[in-house]
């Protein structure tokens, strides 16, 4: 029973290992191209800051969604440099970055939002809209974001098939089974000092992840209060929230990496124990 309940805490470390080093998105301000194009700071402000809950609402919690503070707080000095919304997207250390551009076409204003891979510079999707006022493209964005950031959704594979064993193998089997000898030596005893060395480093991995399991709750809790926050508001009303947005959503993200840091630290306590009871 103790192993079988060793196995199942090993198998989660490692997946919580792999959500650690999960993938960042950088959601770059949403500029005008045209000089014509009649809106405020505060307006193309609201529909970046939209465009990012979409991405945090829709991308798994372990992909981490970088707010306005932290891309500026990245960008380095040189920012004149930059010349590409690549360029801005490999200098933050970002996986995947977006762009987007308002223009006119007449009498209608027009959205295109792209998504880009940092690492290659590869387009992975956008969409492009119009509409006759700001409202619809707050529609718009809200619309197209689930099939633009499912391009970057981790896909599930499915199981390798199960071939046949032939019955040629099967006899062969059987045969190789009634020839083992029984008369195999027991596995010498371990020491006392090295099991109970492994046992602390399992209780000490299993308390790191309740902690991580904690933060993740104080994480979903604090998502939950930002988006409802500013859930169907104006523009207007959002200039009067939006520095209570801010606050409630870094407290998310700081309790989002406090959750990688102690899942990390509880697997690697964990495959320490593991260590010990098989090498020692």
């Amino acid at each position: 029973m103790f192993r079988n309940f060793k196995c199942t805490l090993i198998t989660a470390a490692m997946l919580l290992l792999a959500t650690a080093n999960a993938a960042t998105i950088a959601v770059l301000e949403i500029t005008i191209a045209k000089d014509e194009v009649e809106l405020s700071v505060d307006e193309t402000m609201f529909l970046s800051d939209e465009l990012r809950r979409q991405a945090a609402r829709i991308l798994p919690k372990d992909y981490s969604v970088l707010t306005r503070e932290k891309i500026i707080s990245l960008i380095p000095e040189a920012a004149e440099n930059l010349n590409s919304v690549i360029e801005i997207g490999r200098a933050i250390k970002s996986d995947y970055v977006t762009r987007g551009l308002i223009g006119k076409l007449g009498n209608l204003f027009t959205l295109t939002v792209e998504l880009y891979e940092t690492s290659s510079g590869n387009l992975l999707g956008d969409f492009a809209k119009e509409s006759t006022e700001l409202k619809g493209l707050l529609d718009a964005i809200r619309e197209s974001s689930p099939d633009l950031f499912a391009k970057i959704m981790p896909k599930e594979e499915p199981p390798p098939p199960v071939a046949a064993i032939p019955e040629t193998v099967k006899d062969t089997q059987s045969v190789a089974t009634a020839t083992i000898p029984t008369n195999i030596p027991a596995e010498p005893a371990k020491s006392n000092n090295s099991f109970w060395i492994a046992i602390g480093l399992d209780v000490l991995g299993t308390a790191a992840f309740g902690l991580g399991i904690y933060n993740n709750a104080k994480s979903s809790d604090y998502y939950n209060e930002s988006k409802n926050i500013i859930k169907d508001v104006t523009p207007e009303q959002y200039a009067e929230r939006k520095s209570e947005f801010n606050a409630k959503y870094k407290k998310a993200q700081d309790a989002e990496t406090a959750r990688n840091i102690f899942y990390a630290t509880g697997g690697a306590l964990l495959l320490g124990g593991v260590a010990v009871h098989i090498w020692f």
